[in-house]
């Protein structure tokens, strides 16, 4: 049985301690490294040295707590951008009291593949680390409601505003190489850039220059909307 590595970012000794203890009753999940961050300004030394631990040894799954990211962010979002970017493989769940809906649809885009509240108790964390490790997407009942919601009427409230964007953005498409074009494809399948550079027998550094390029030629931000502009050419090419 290949067993699920794990690493923890926690704010808590004690949440540490009782997640450690729950986790030595799993024969699929293995805790491969964890770290305390009470404060990131303070600790951020300590941050960075983990981070790079992972990116030589890259866990399964990150759980990672809301309110270090937060800081983390706060203090260097290119940083973490950064450290994200290099930890592709590795699939993140932030561990939470409560989320705001508009945080958390940044942080999907951001590349988020889970969002757990604690209140839940230990039992769903254990299935909520299986189910992300499946490559699936974890939200509770309630959750999914409220960023269901949040979508709605940020659509509605933008109406307008997207549909200038997406024509803006389709004329520039025309912008990208033949090359570009396959590679944002694979991006609305939801590949990361080592799956595409395996796709295309291309290097991971290649593939990271061609999603900047097509980033920048067809004036969008991120992968989600690199997927999404996408699904609208193949809408508007039949």
């Amino acid at each position: 049985m290949k067993k699920i590595k794990l690493a923890v970012i926690a704010l808590e000794e004690n949440y540490l301690e009782l997640l450690a203890n729950r986790l030595r009753r799993e024969k699929d999940i293995t805790l491969l490294q964890s770290i305390i961050i009470k404060d990131y300004e303070i600790d951020m030394k300590q941050f960075v040295a983990f981070v790079e631990q992972m990116i030589n040894q890259p866990p399964d799954i990150l759980l990672f707590d809301q309110a270090t990211l937060r800081d983390s962010a706060a203090l260097d979002l290119e940083g973490i951008l950064d450290y994200r970017d290099k930890l592709q493989p590795t699939k993140v769940i932030v561990v939470g009291e409560h989320y705001i809906e508009e945080n958390v649809i940044a942080m999907i885009q951001g590349g988020v593949q889970g969002f757990f509240r604690k209140a839940l108790g230990d039992e769903q964390l254990i299935k909520c680390i299986r189910v992300v490790a499946r490559g699936e997407t974890w939200f509770d009942a309630v959750l999914i409601t409220q960023v269901l919601d949040q979508c709605t009427k940020e659509v509605w409230k933008n109406k307008d505003q997207l549909k200038s964007l997406t024509h803006l953005n389709l004329a520039k498409l025309e912008m990208l190489s033949p090359r570009e074009m396959e590679v944002l494809a694979l991006i609305s399948h939801s590949m990361t850039n080592e799956e595409i550079a395996e796709k295309l027998f291309l290097s991971p550094k290649t593939v990271k220059t061609h999603l900047r390029n097509i980033f920048e030629k067809a004036d969008i931000r991120n992968r989600v909307e690199a997927a999404l502009l996408y699904a609208r050419y193949v809408q508007m090419s039949h």
